[in-house]
């Protein structure tokens, strides 16, 4: 990140202009670099129970950021994987196919928010905007034979993000 761009939010965090600076990230590595280089006070990183299984990401960034005592949030809770080659997405404002039913929906979520995570930013899409909202009020922590279960459905799935990165991949 540019040097002049830390100091001017800096400077606007000191004069009261703003309370909080914070990144998004979608790679460990950018994750890492960012966190090492600067004080944040949030990280809006993916997180999600794929991801963090079938691929080996989300839980890095998020230990780094709370040891760094910062706000986490998360971002593709309700992510199922990439659209499958020539699917019907019947979601187009999301990249990834979505957990588009209220039962996947709320599995992602719990998953998401049984973590220490600040909050779990909804996909854009507006009807799995609302649907994340009125699921929300059903969260209960995953039990551990739920999060055995969890496991398994997420290492017979497709993670959106890997970590290490695949090379060629962003």
């Amino acid at each position: 990140m540019d040097r002049r761009s830390l100091e001017a939010f800096t400077a606007a965090k000191k004069a009261g202009q703003i309370r909080f600076i914070g990144f998004s990230a979608h790679s460990m590595e950018a994750a890492t670099a960012l966190m090492d280089q600067f004080s944040f006070d949030t990280i809006l990183y993916p997180i999600n129970y794929t991801t963090w299984h079938a691929g080996n990401f989300g839980w890095q960034a998020m230990e780094k950021a709370k040891n760094k005592q910062m706000g986490i949030l998360a971002l593709k809770s309700m992510a199922k994987g990439p659209w499958a080659t020539g699917a019907k997405r019947t979601h187009p404002k999301c990249w990834y196919e979505p957990l588009a039913t209220p039962e996947e929906a709320l599995l992602g979520l719990r998953f998401t928010l049984s973590h220490p995570v600040t909050a779990a930013i909804p996909p854009g899409d507006e009807n799995l905007f609302k649907m994340a909202l009125g699921l929300a009020k059903r969260f209960t922590p995953l039990s551990k034979e739920e999060i055995a279960i969890l496991k398994v459905k997420a290492l017979a799935g497709h993670p959106i993000f890997r970590f290490p990165q695949e090379s060629g991949k962003d």
